[in-house]
């Protein structure tokens, strides 16, 4: 029995609820949800002739590589049990930790992995007996389900050890908090390379990046990846303030403050060559407004023909949605690398949903899921406001209000870039 491109000893009926799953992930309403919670309930039950949980496997409740056994891979194994190499701080709220794997497979900007504990061996908080309260936070962490959480790669090297990947997060809530925590030497499991990459066309002279708040790792390693390919490239970062940038600045070239002059501001993205835009929305720094705002000031300044020019986008999903209008409007080809919320990051459980155009379709649009279809899509194609979504929420019975008065809602908020 195969899923997928890899074989496992899975069982017909749970293969068959995960494929059922996957077939419905294109409706609009009906029974997907009922599926989902089938396959979930199927795959939680079953066990390998080893007796492994197929659900270690596929959620990371165990997270070591012999949680892999269940599923044998021709390649590099998914799941790794990384080494902590560094965890540093980049500003007042943003940190950079380097994972060491032995093995890993291709990878390209665009790709994310997916973290979680590993418990293959004790915390730091419980090893050097710091405060009784954390200890046992960290006790509930082991003993409550944990869902991974999904990172993208900022960068991967290749050593003669292994590989080490990358990762840049802002500490917001109980995962990045406990990542803050990790320290070199202690372990953290790794599920990755997830997702598709950002394509290259060779036949466009000039890409720009342009990333809003935590939007900012994957287009680091997008402009190294440009730099490799001798292309053109220019890098658009917005944060709310001047102490949220998570970057190194140089004080010789300073961000211009009218957005029509990019320069090496930033020592992360000039080591590739890559000039940059700045932009703060209180104007602490660089350009005063959204990033957006800046890309519009900048393209003005600067005309590039649209036959020349490709955008790459991250960050809140107003920010992109401004970026993507912008784009298509003008004709520029634009793709946008979208952020849900990913219980497995392999598609199986339906949560990362983003609505997209579809003229195979009968109504002209589907569902299509940011963990296996993206995250990066071309923008021209995505539908910011899905239609009908309110009748999802009718049938699961979520209180809140129908897409279209939230869509006014959200109309009415500031679009900021600090995510």
């Amino acid at each position: 029995m195969t899923f997928g491109s890899q074989s496992s000893v899975i069982p017909a009926s749970v293969y068959q609820a995960m494929r059922d799953v996957r077939c419905e992930h294109g409706r609009k309403r009906g029974d997907a949800h009922r599926l989902v919670h089938a396959a979930v309930k199927a795959v939680a039950d079953f066990r390998d002739p080893s007796g492994t949980l197929i659900s270690e496997v596929f959620f990371g409740h165990r997270s070591s590589l012999q949680a892999s056994s269940a599923i044998a891979f021709d390649e590099a194994p998914l799941i790794h049990e990384g080494v902590v190499a560094r965890n540093e701080p980049l500003c007042r709220d943003h940190f950079r930790i380097l994972v060491r794997v032995p093995r890993f497979r291709p990878a390209k900007p665009g790709q994310f992995l997916h973290v979680s504990p590993t418990n293959s061996v004790r915390t730091h908080v419980e090893l050097r007996g710091e405060d009784r309260r954390a200890s046992e936070s960290w006790s509930s962490w082991m003993q409550a389900p944990l869902l991974r959480r999904a990172y993208s790669i900022a960068g991967l090297s290749w050593r003669p050890d292994g590989v080490e990947l990358q990762i840049i997060y802002r500490v917001v809530g109980k995962t990045t908090h406990w990542l803050q925590k990790l320290r070199p030497d202690e372990f953290i499991s790794v599920l990755g390379p997830l997702g598709n990459q950002f394509p290259i066309d060779v036949r466009k002279s000039q890409a720009w990046l342009v990333a809003g708040g935590v939007g900012l790792p994957p287009m680091l390693w997008l402009a190294q990846e440009l730099h490799s390919c001798q292309r053109r490239a220019i890098a658009f970062c917005g944060v709310q303030r001047a102490e949220l940038l998570p970057l190194t600045l140089d004080s010789w070239d300073s961000p211009a403050s009218d957005a029509g002059r990019a320069t090496f501001s930033a020592m992360e993205f000039r080591q590739y060559g890559v000039p940059m835009v700045i932009s703060t929305d209180d104007g602490s720094l660089g350009f005063r407004g959204h990033v957006g705002e800046a890309l519009a000031a900048y393209h003005a300044q600067n005309p590039v023909s649209a036959d020349d020019l490709v955008v790459y986008t991250c960050g809140p999903e107003r920010m992109m949605r401004f970026v993507a209008e912008y784009c298509v409007a003008r004709g520029i080809w634009c793709f946008a690398c979208m952020e849900r919320n990913m219980a497995c990051g392999l598609g199986t459980c339906q949560s990362c949903a983003v609505a997209m155009v579809d003229g195979q379709d009968p109504q002209g649009w589907r569902y299509r899921l940011c963990c296996t279809d993206g995250p990066v899509f071309d923008a021209k194609e995505i539908l910011w406001s899905a239609p009908h979504l309110h009748e999802f929420w009718e049938t699961v019975g979520n209180p809140v209000a129908a897409p279209h008065g939230t869509s006014r809602e959200l109309q009415s908020l500031p679009l900021g870039t600090g995510a």
